[in-house]
């Protein structure tokens, strides 16, 4: 019978295995810092120029808003006016200043009303590109402004109802558009101003055709001041909460992205 004999193998000392593992380990571990730190420079350069899109988005949105707060007091002072004129003043023989003021109260809005952009906002929520945002602080600042903008936006649902159903029919029943039409042709020629109060600022009203209030014998005094005075209410108080809100929040975070990402 023939015997195989099998080749003396050296057995390792345990300090090669333990050399071995350890040089293993190292190569795994070095290999998985080195994935981290490329994943967080990736991430870390992402996160930068998604700040910068959205910073000049909010940027934007800040000029504009602080525009709209100017419109919405400017707004405000002819509404008083409107009022106070309706209440003992001659209605036939009207002021020159009447009409751009009873224009400024029931016809013209662009001057006030504010839609915030937040196409990159809702892109980064939808995303899910927010996570690259590590600061809690930006984290905050931009669930604030969120729900600011909408806030504002039920707001400037409800002021729009509010001039449809309580306003539009007393603007049909007494406007002059007839006088309308002849400064907007005007505008159209001259101005190339997009908004009615540039167009009173730059006009001479005396050297328009005078305007009248339609239907002048149902038009009722009172009734025409409280629904002025009732729409003052509304655009007031949503200047003082909504819009004066969204311009804080929306301050609160440009000077929270300028500090984390070093915007200029």
């Amino acid at each position: 019978m023939e015997v195989h004999h099998h080749p003396h193998v050296e057995k390792k000392a345990f300090k090669e295995y333990f050399l071995e593992f350890l040089m293993i380990f190292l190569a795994v571990a070095l290999g998985f810092i080195a994935e981290n730190i490329r994943e967080n420079i990736s991430e870390n350069a992402q996160a930068k120029e998604l700040a910068k899109s959205l910073y000049k988005e909010i940027y934007s949105d800040s000029i504009n808003i602080h525009q709209k707060i100017l419109g919405r007091l400017e707004k405000e002072d002819y509404i008083k006016y409107f009022v106070q004129y309706v209440q003992d003043s001659n209605l036939v023989n009207l002021s020159p200043n009447f009409y751009p003021a009873f224009t400024s109260t029931f016809i013209s809005t662009l001057t006030i009303i504010f839609q915030p952009k937040d196409g990159i906002l809702n892109q980064l929520r939808n995303s899910g590109a927010l996570r690259y945002f590590k600061s809690s602080a930006l984290q905050e600042d931009i669930g604030n402004i969120s729900v600011d903008i909408a806030n504002l936006r039920e707001g400037n649902k409800e002021e729009e109802t509010f001039r449809e159903s309580k306003m539009r029919a007393f603007v049909i029943a007494h406007y002059d558009y007839k006088w309308f039409e002849e400064i907007a042709a005007m505008s159209e020629q001259k101005l190339k101003d997009p908004y009615v109060e540039d167009w009173f600022k730059k006009m001479d009203m005396d050297a328009l055709q005078k305007p009248q209030i339609l239907n002048a014998a149902q038009f009722n005094r009172q009734e025409a001041a409280n629904l002025a005075s009732e729409y003052l209410v509304i655009i007031r108080g949503f200047r003082l909460i909504l819009y004066n809100q969204y311009a804080k929040s929306n301050h609160q975070l440009l000077e929270t992205l300028r500090n984390e990402y070093n915007i200029k």
